[in-house]
């Protein structure tokens, strides 16, 4: 923390943050391992255990933490000071969505950012927790993290004994990691041509169908939403994204080929072209040449598998003693609530309306802006200019959170008159 004003700031609005809110208690909490980081240490404090829900809510009251944590695993001596010694019995299957590892964030600001990240939970638990593989809705849980994005808590039977190894084949399943492009288009032997006893033999594939289940499904809808895209470019454009696409590809992959697949795929023969013949015939075989099919499928694997795959951060969900935020309890570097959601809350979730805590005061405090901010909270707009600023109290704790203001130390009235 910048300073000592700003830091005493932050835990007088924490802790009553912490003394009039109800937490949300993880199931068997008395099981969990529980683990905190400080505004004035660098380090974790863990292998703490808590037998009541009063116990948790006065270590947070008194120790003001800027992180709060808790185990997915269910362990016999949660508070026990190595691993082995804890014994482990259980855990949550847990998948992390955070903008550092969901594709097209980079660069964005915070709150679209945090859009982007909402669709792809949307997609991990609508097309694959809740579809795929069959969990309901009660199994599940969803947070918001406070910071960079969402969890979601699976605590079905079903997967509690799951070692890290078979986590990982879940893993695998919903990122669609070592797809077999060959499954998806399976390929049947036709006879081409005979010649005395000798027969030739060619093979020719199949399209995954719109109404196929699983991967191939997913695939044929990406497929269908790729040639719209490509088709809807001027043909320069079209062939260069097919170009940047292929680049990542094993083949070498040149000019000619994608000249080729373009034209396959897009010049019309008689009122129709290849992608018309794939979308309405559900046929795989409209190339002209076996480089142009192979070429194909990459794009298809390079760039199709990756629009329609779901995120997550691998080693957490395949992680069987990680430690997760504590739903209700406040993130360090945002000031928000790590909020718990059902599934029909999630849509109009607004974590700049949603998650700024109540408990923080309105009354103005002095702050020192690093650079020009604009930021909206609990409705409200402010443009703020660099230097002096005098804001609510709420929207202080999440500038200072985020490193872009300092309390204004040289102002006698840099905190407000609370009760802690």
């Amino acid at each position: 923390m910048a300073s000592d004003a700003s830091r005493l700031f932050l835990v007088r609005q924490f802790a009553r943050h912490y003394r009039s809110s109800s937490l949300a208690m993880p199931d068997r909490f008395a099981k969990r391992e529980f683990g905190f980081m400080f505004f004035d240490r660098g380090f974790m404090m863990r292998h703490l255990a808590f037998p009541s829900r009063a116990a948790l809510k006065n270590y947070l009251v008194e120790n003001t933490p800027a992180h709060a944590y808790y185990s997915t695993a269910y362990y016999e001596n949660p508070d026990a000071s190595n691993m082995k010694e804890k014994n482990w019995l259980a855990a949550d299957l847990l998948f992390d969505l955070d903008a550092d590892h969901v594709r097209g964030t980079e660069g964005l600001p915070y709150d679209q950012m945090l859009g982007k990240v909402k669709k792809e939970v949307k997609r991990l638990l609508d097309e694959f927790l809740l579809g795929d593989l069959g969990f309901d809705e009660a199994e599940t849980n969803i947070v918001f993290s406070g910071g960079r994005g969402y969890h979601v808590h699976v605590r079905s039977p079903r997967v509690l004994k799951l070692t890290s190894h078979e986590r990982r084949e879940i893993v695998d399943y919903v990122t669609g990691t070592d797809l077999d492009i060959d499954w998806v288009f399976p390929s049947t032997p036709f006879e081409k041509s005979r010649y005395r006893d000798r027969t030739g033999v060619a093979y020719k594939r199949a399209m995954p169908k719109r109404g196929d289940g699983g991967w191939r499904g997913r695939i044929r809808k990406g497929i269908d939403d790729l040639l719209a895209e490509l088709e809807s470019l001027p043909e320069d454009e079209a062939r260069g994204l097919i170009a940047d696409v292929l680049t990542k590809s094993k083949r070498d992959i040149g000019a000619k080929t994608i000249r080729g697949l373009y034209s396959d795929l897009f010049v019309k023969s008689r009122g129709r072209c290849g992608a018309d013949r794939m979308r309405e015939d559900d046929i795989y075989e409209v190339f002209s040449e076996k480089r142009n099919s192979e070429a194909f499928l990459d794009l298809v694997n390079l760039r199709v598998r990756g629009d329609v795959k779901g995120e997550t951060d691998e080693p957490v969900t395949s992680d069987v003693r990680r430690l997760i935020r504590l739903p209700t309890s406040l993130h360090g570097k945002t000031g928000f609530q790590v909020v718990p959601l059902a599934r029909d809350e999630l849509d109009s979730f607004d974590p700049f309306a949603d998650a700024a805590p109540l408990a923080f005061e309105k009354s103005l405090v002095n702050v020192i802006c690093h650079k020009p901010v604009a930021v909206r909270l609990r409705s409200q707009h402010f443009d703020l200019d660099e230097g002096a600023n005098s804001v609510p109290a709420y929207v202080a704790v999440h500038l200072v959170c985020r490193s872009l203001a300092a309390i204004d130390n040289g102002h006698k009235k840099y905190l407000p008159t609370v009760n802690v």
